[in-house]
């Protein structure tokens, strides 16, 4: 029986064929990477493997086997899981955090899969989830999975993760040319949420504004929220406190789900 998933790869290709230059190169430009794909017919541990690869750092360009040299990402998952990830029944952050696709390489890279599912006219719909992203900035992809850590919870988890960091946070973020992305985190009422732009009628308890870059570190691990905060890379307007409590949480939430680290 053939794989579900090789049909998609090839309407994959068909749409990235109708591309104008222009949107292929503008494709390339926000993805950067070239992915490798071990298919898996099924969940068995000698389930046959089928390898695809897109190259999306150079040229745009989709095709079986092996990526050519190095990939900069290698994501291991089922036929049935590439499929759902395609016609948008899962999306790449959910399948990340429940261990649906296993990956080598660097977690912000992964989740651009969602980027190149949507341009090409498949993948989650744009929905609350896809609202949470601005162009042009990384920080939405860390959003974009906290927000889905969030979700997995369960409902008295997510009120612990409430009861624990109590506050409102604002976050000013700010890209190479200089655009801002404005995202609120209530971590104070109910089961909590995350929100691109501001919570109507709430007020935030802590503003942090900062650059793309280093929001993105502050999230990885690479950068300490205390030691960002001395040596000027984030403001803080508000009750200062919280921002340990968020560096805290961060750190949390990388052991519990290995936040942006390879998964094999």
């Amino acid at each position: 029986m053939a794989f579900q998933s090789e049909e998609i790869f090839a309407r994959l290709n068909e749409a990235l064929d109708a591309f104008e230059p222009q949107e292929r190169q503008d494709l390339v430009k926000q993805v950067n990477g070239i992915f490798e794909f071990q298919i898996k017919k099924d969940s068995s541990a000698n389930a046959e493997v089928k390898v695809w690869h897109a190259e999306v750092k150079n040229q745009g360009i989709i095709k079986p086997g092996p990526a050519p040299g190095n990939p900069d990402i290698t994501l291991y998952l089922t036929d049935e899981d590439m499929v759902a990830l395609a016609v948008g029944d899962l999306s790449g952050a959910r399948a990340f955090i429940t261990d649906k696709i296993g990956l080598k390489g660097p977690m912000m890279m992964a989740m651009k899969l969602d980027v190149i599912f949507r341009s090409l006219g498949m993948g989650p719909p744009k929905g609350a989830e896809g609202d949470l992203g601005y162009d042009g900035f990384e920080s939405s992809f860390l959003i974009l999975q906290i927000s889905e850590y969030l979700h997995v919870l369960t409902e008295e988890e997510r009120k612990a993760e409430v009861a624990k960091v109590k506050g409102v946070f604002l976050f000013n973020v700010k890209n190479v040319k200089g655009e801002t992305a404005v995202w609120m985190m209530d971590m104070k009422n109910g089961v909590g949420q995350m929100k691109k732009g501001k919570i109507d009628g709430l007020k935030p308890d802590i503003t942090l504004e900062m650059k793309d870059k280093d929001f993105v570190d502050l999230f990885m691990g690479k950068t300490n929220g205390q030691k960002a905060f001395m040596t000027g890379k984030i403001k803080v307007k508000g009750a200062i406190m919280l921002a340990l409590k968020l560096d805290t949480m961060m750190k949390d939430t990388q052991e519990k789900i290995g936040f942006f680290k390879s998964k094999l």
